[in-house]
């Protein structure tokens, strides 16, 4: 209606109420990042909690990287707005040619338009994703540090594809040498779920004997373990919890020894894992091995009878050792000489020249290896080296004789005339038995005192 008064905010001279673009793209700025973060702490917690499905795990991902981009577009077109004035905006988003932009626009906006914005907003844009990624990472307790450790391998134990096994596998190996806090949960998850995934969990539970914060979650579920009837986790558990110490394993860990050793089928990691625990009331069952296991298993038993050589049950070890090296094979005679030098009990010097006579020149000759037992459960890792250093039978006698040099009178009137006979007969054989023989005479005699005998 002519003659008519406008309406307030109308009219000329009265500007209308606008909200700036830095104010608009500050909301959308604090919205974006609320937003991100809630999307980015959904998927890693996810991503952590092991998804079922790989496919699950790809759109996690997928959503997790697609919110970091986000926010860091709408960061640096805030930035951009602050800094150079909205010069990509206008630039990119409102015309290159300014065709959008009104002369009578404040000459900050109609130089900001004419700025080289595509110089300035990439390098906006990759400080703001820095930005984005790291403040992602402090919300999800260093997220991409644990996939990069720990959830490339957790993402391997999804399923019980049997083709898939060896992944599962591998994965917990490089697991059990970790010790991220959420390692040990996650094998005693794996742990339950038995077969050949929950055998190889045993054996890396069997690695922290270093976690004592979960100890006792640790050997309580192995102890549920080892009374599987799957024999495979069986034997990972019983082997686990000896590593860890766990004295009261030694009960059922002679029962398995028996069974195998009754069965001819002796894993020789069972008397390996005695030596963990030395409890005297396996000092039988480990001679009857030495006795009738077969050779690699014999060897074994020698050394870990010799693990036991502190307690208090155990002082005629040697003795035990000793009924045994005449008729033992050669390479058990090897580990029988190596396991009395760990015991150390000088009157067995008399059963080692006893050994060396009666060996023949070929026995003497031979090379006592040492013997490896593989503790992965598929025996490709983890090697226990014993009886080292390797040697030949003879000079692995006098090597033992060094160990435990003759000091008792009764014992010097037989050895030291025995190493000079030994020494005089083998000084043109081209070894170094002579030599070895006289620095072991030379020892006795240099730290022998006469003067006190009888007093």
């Amino acid at each position: 209606m002519a003659g008519s008064p406008l309406p307030t905010g109308y009219g000329p001279g009265r500007p209308r109420n606008r909200i700036a673009p830095a104010q608009k793209l500050g909301i959308a700025v604090v919205i974006a990042n609320l937003a991100g973060l809630l999307a980015a702490v959904y998927c890693a917690q996810q991503i952590r909690a092991v998804p079922a499905e790989a496919s699950t795990e790809t759109i996690l991902f997928a959503v997790y990287y697609t919110a970091l981009c986000v926010v860091a577009v709408v960061d640096a077109l805030w930035i951009d707005e602050l800094v150079f004035n909205g010069a990509f905006r206008l630039q990119h988003l409102a015309g290159k040619d300014g065709s959008r932009l009104n002369l009578k626009d404040d000459e900050a906006v109609v130089a900001a338009s004419m700025q080289r914005s595509s110089v300035s907003f990439p390098a906006v844009l990759i400080l703001a994703g820095g930005l984005t990624y790291l403040l992602f990472n402090l919300v999800n307790h260093n997220f991409n540090g644990y996939y990069g450790r720990i959830g490339k391998y957790v993402s391997n134990l999804r399923g019980d594809d049997p083709a898939t096994q060896a992944k599962r596998s591998e994965a917990i190996a490089a697991l059990s040498v970790r010790r991220d806090p959420e390692i040990v949960p996650l094998l005693l998850q794996q742990l339950g779920r038995g077969g050949e995934t929950g055998a190889f969990a045993a054996w890396a539970l069997g690695r922290f004997s270093d976690a004592r914060n979960y100890r006792k979650p640790i050997v309580d579920a192995l102890w549920a373990a080892s009374l599987e009837p799957d024999v495979a986790v069986r034997h990972e558990a019983l082997i686990a919890l000896a590593r860890l110490q766990h004295r009261p394993v030694a009960e059922p860990l002679q029962a398995e020894i028996r069974r195998e050793l009754d069965a001819d089928a002796l894993d020789r990691r069972l008397p390996y894992a005695t030596g963990f625990i030395q409890i005297p009331s396996t000092i039988p069952l480990l001679t009857e091995v030495l006795q009738r296991g077969e050779v690699k298993a014999q060897r074994i038993a020698a050394w870990a009878l010799a693990q036991h050589r502190d307690q208090r049950e155990a002082k005629n070890l040697d003795l035990l050792l000793a009924d045994r090296l005449p008729s033992a094979g050669i390479l058990t005679r090897c580990a029988i000489v190596h396991a009395m030098g760990i015991i150390g009990n000088e009157r067995s010097n008399l059963a080692l020249v006893h050994a060396f006579d009666t060996a023949s020149p070929a026995e003497r000759a031979t090379a006592c290896p040492s013997e490896t037992v593989f503790l992965r459960p598929d025996g490709n890792d983890e090697p226990a080296d014993l009886l080292l250093p390797p040697d030949t039978y003879a000079m692995k006698i006098l090597h033992t004789m060094g160990q435990i040099r003759a000091t008792a009178p009764e014992i010097r009137s037989e050895v030291e005339p025995w190493l000079a006979r030994i020494a005089a007969a083998n000084i043109d054989d081209g070894t170094l038995l002579s030599a070895r023989a006289q620095s072991l005479l030379d020892g006795i005699r240099q730290a022998r005192d006469d003067t006190k005998v009888g007093k």
